[in-house]
């Protein structure tokens, strides 16, 4: 019995010990990634969309995604880096992350998803 208590305890050290490490801690001037997620409309929270369906400003080059577990999947999660330069403890004056040409049909997009409620989701 002994034999197999010991790597089970072992296993469990680890997995609390990594888990601990993951979340890291950050310094000052550390990139701060804002992972944008889903949008969909507040009265019915089943029905997401991935963020980039609106005609957001799309992040330039090959974007990061970071996927979960299967339940994170089937809940619509997809994680997208949005490149935005964020750096932790560093104050930046107000200024613009992108520019966007809002033609007729972008600006009935975001007009739907403002009559329809929608809301936005991210993660840092």
């Amino acid at each position: 019995m002994i034999s197999s208590v010991q790597p089970i305890s072992i296993l469990v050290f680890c997995a609390l010990f990594l888990s601990r490490t993951v979340v890291g801690k950050y310094q000052e001037n550390d990139p701060v990634i804002l992972w944008v997620n889903k949008v969909g409309p507040y009265n019915n929270p089943q029905e997401t969309y991935n963020y980039y369906s609106l005609p957001f400003c799309h992040p330039p080059g090959n974007v990061a995604h970071k996927w979960g577990g299967l339940g994170e999947v089937l809940g619509g999660n997809e994680l997208i880096d949005s490149k935005i330069d964020i750096k932790f403890k560093r104050n930046v004056d107000r200024g613009s992350v992108c520019e966007l040409e809002l033609d007729p049909a972008k600006v009935k997009q975001f007009k739907d998803a403002i009559d329809n409620s929608y809301w936005l989701e991210f993660f840092m």
